[in-house]
């Protein structure tokens, strides 16, 4: 599949997606309904007891915590709070639930209608409202690890093991409206919402731990028309990328299948990211399918005008909110407030070294930031946290070039060094015999001797061709070894050419 077959079934069809994303709530200390610990990894089937085994007579207590988030994320999401509301079971067979039925919500859910506006780039850059159906809370299952196959014991044979350890862990669904048309529309949103989900403190978002899943159901239909065709469910998208993939690959798949006679069928599909395609997995059950019906052992939930204000109170600044104050505050441009905000430790470790620079060179500090120091964090793999830069010595690369200690070149040959060995800017500027000559005498001298050896060109300047002066800089920085001040340069030329 090819970009070119995207933006070409993309010009007759239009995908219609919509986002089910279940996120771990990673930040409370047990799981959703006993005391047993929440924490990934660890020896399989440790950290169970009676209630999340669902083993005879052991009854459910909520967990206070996990439902108190679940109405932070959807305070945050502009979600209605519902006044009303209850758990329910959810009822199928399946090796991963001790109990052979989840405790979930059904059509009472804690967080009802909301919206997140999610902002794409580019050179037609635009905003879109994604609309958010609901937030529900749920336990979440056990992992099923599967071994063997034609290595096992027997030839053929597959063995499935079964870890609680994660079953009951607080799981929060959201379901987002079919809004979305893009692939590059659905990641954005993903990605918006981790961000929101890390700024609340509610979840690390892990993708590839498994504590935030994806999933998409996609349909097509013909541009134009407003009825919605036949969806299928993508499962097992671990990542933005894998997210962005797998979506593109499903809206091909669903429009060749169309265009040579088939038709589309309603199922669950296995996106193969290996394979870059996705495969039926299973027929996709409808909710009649789960019998729902009110958990029997918990009593409903009610929310007062109290609980919800008192739970807004705990709303930090938002992803949104902290980009306008970026812009507002620092003066720095859109683009820049946008990816300094895209990252908790990237804005954190930019305001920290604005604390130290001052406000008045916060474009300054932003491009170091948006330039050198993020090249480095993408050539060594790494997040803001594991780099020996520190914001400190981002403000005194900044102070360096703006006091004419080091030219805006030179500065990325320190950043370069300071971030390989951890030492100071200073540091490296004496050590490695960087600092630089803005003395206006000493770069007289060496301007006059230039021009005294290339009289061609001064006559050519002299004519009219200005373009020269780049000839005569390059000569005198040559001369110089790189560490003459560029301005003091430029202004000494400029004076002698133009006498």
């Amino acid at each position: 599949m090819t970009k070119d077959r995207l933006a070409e079934v993309l010009q007759t069809w239009e995908a219609v997606i919509g986002l089910e994303i279940h996120t771990e709530l990673t930040s409370v200390a047990s799981k959703m309904f006993c005391g047993c610990p929440v924490a990934f990894g660890g020896e399989p089937n440790t950290r169970v007891c009676p209630v999340c085994l669902g083993l005879p007579g052991a009854l459910p207590v909520p967990n206070a915590k996990a439902v108190e988030l679940t109405v932070l994320a959807g305070l945050a999401t502009n979600c209605e709070i519902a006044r009303w509301s209850q758990f329910h079971r959810k009822q199928y067979f399946y090796p991963d639930m001790p109990k052979d039925y989840q405790i979930s919500q059904y059509d009472l859910p804690f967080c009802g209608v909301g919206w997140v506006d999610v902002e794409i780039e580019g050179d037609e850059g635009y905003s879109t409202r994604i609309g958010i159906t609901r937030i529900h809370l749920e336990e979440d299952t056990g992992k099923m690890i599967h071994v063997g196959g034609a290595e096992g014991r027997l030839a053929g044979a597959t063995k499935s093991l079964v870890d609680f350890n994660r079953a009951g862990t607080p799981l929060m669904e959201l379901v987002t409206e079919p809004d979305i048309r893009t692939p590059e529309e659905a990641r954005r949103f993903a990605q918006k919402l981790r961000l929101i989900f890390l700024t609340l403190g509610i979840s690390d978002c892990n993708m590839e731990e498994g504590s935030m899943r994806v999933d998409a159901n996609v349909s097509i239909r013909k541009r134009g028309e407003t009825g919605l065709g036949t969806k299928s469910e993508v499962k097992n998208m671990n990542s933005f990328k894998a997210l962005n993939d797998a979506l593109e690959h499903e809206i091909v798949r669903q429009a060749d299948e169309v265009e040579r006679g088939g038709r589309v069928v309603q199922e669950t599909r296995h996106w193969d990211a290996g394979a870059k395609r996705t495969s039926t997995l299973r027929s996709k059950e409808e909710a009649h399918d789960y019998r729902y019906f009110p958990e029997p052992d918990m009593v409903p939930f009610t929310f007062d005008d109290a609980y919800i204000e008192g739970v807004r109170t705990l709303l930090p600044e938002l992803p949104d909110a902290r980009k306008v104050r970026f812009m507002a505050e620092y003066g720095i441009p859109s683009h820049d407030a946008t990816v300094l905000t895209s990252d908790l430790a990237l804005a954190a470790f930019y305001e920290d070294a604005l604390t130290l620079s001052g406000a008045a060179r916060a474009k300054a500090v932003s491009n170091v930031m948006l330039n050198d120091f993020s090249a480095h964090l993408n050539a060594e793999g790494i997040g803001v946290e594991d780099s020996r830069v520190t914001p400190a010595m981002v403000a005194e690369i900044v102070a360096l070039v703006e006091d004419g200690t080091i030219s805006s070149k030179q500065a990325k040959d320190v950043f370069l060094e300071m971030a390989a060995s951890g030492e100071a800017p200073g540091a490296v500027v004496e050590r490695l015999g960087m600092k630089q000559v803005s003395d206006t005498g000493a770069i007289e001298a060496v301007v006059d001797a230039v021009l005294a050896a290339n009289p061609g060109q001064v006559a050519s300047y002299r004519a009219g061709k200005s373009g020269l002066i780049g000839f005569f800089v390059g000569q005198v920085m040559r001369e110089m070894k790189g560490q003459a001040n560029p301005g003091v340069v430029n202004e000494v030329l400029a004076r002698k050419l133009g006498g």
